[in-house]
């Protein structure tokens, strides 16, 4: 349960980080091009997509680390009762 709750805190972090990102440079997009409206909108997608990829990258790793653990947890137990019930058969 602790991973659940880990892997879940990461991955908030993560989109309210995206999230902020993109806001802030479309609003730095619209203070310097005075762009409005979905032009504004692509331009903010794109900017911060890119931006993304380099600044948020430790948070992604540390989210995909802890999924992986998850994913391994789960096999484990999935492993462990396969195991339980074929003892039992």
């Amino acid at each position: 349960m602790a991973d659940r709750d880990s892997s879940t805190r990461l991955w908030l972090v993560y989109s309210g980080l995206r999230m902020a990102l993109f806001l802030g440079v479309a609003a730095a997009i619209w203070v310097i091009t005075q762009l409005n409206g979905f032009p504004l909108l692509l331009l903010a997608l794109l900017v911060s997509s890119i931006a993304s990829l380099f600044l948020l990258r430790p948070q992604r790793e540390a989210l995909v680390a802890a999924q992986e653990r998850r994913a391994e947890a789960r096999a484990a137990e999935k492993a462990a009762l396969r195991a339980r019930l074929d003892e039992t058969s």
